[in-house]
């Protein structure tokens, strides 16, 4: 059954429970490309001790150090919160 907006939402949940396991602020996001997560994130600043381990730039991160490209063309970001602008 393909994924809706619904279910990428509950896998960016998924990521800040990671986070708040961590004591982190717990926020998760997921990069989707055609219908699949193609990078995964949660916030880490304080474990990592940098300030811009956000969970937006982590799941970014991921999707193009697997997909081999940092542009991400046609890919769409789905975070708990609202991302840092």
């Amino acid at each position: 059954m393909p994924m809706n907006d619904e279910d990428y939402m509950r896998a960016a949940l998924e990521e800040a429970r990671r986070a708040g396991a961590c004591d982190e602020v717990p926020v998760g996001a997921v990069v989707v490309l055609d219908g699949q997560i193609v990078g995964r994130g949660f916030n880490q600043p304080i474990g990592r001790h940098d300030p811009t381990a956000h969970a937006e730039v982590m799941a970014l991160r991921d999707a193009a150090a697997r997909l081999g490209n940092y542009r991400l063309p046609g890919c769409e970001l789905y975070v708990t919160l609202e991302p840092c602008a």
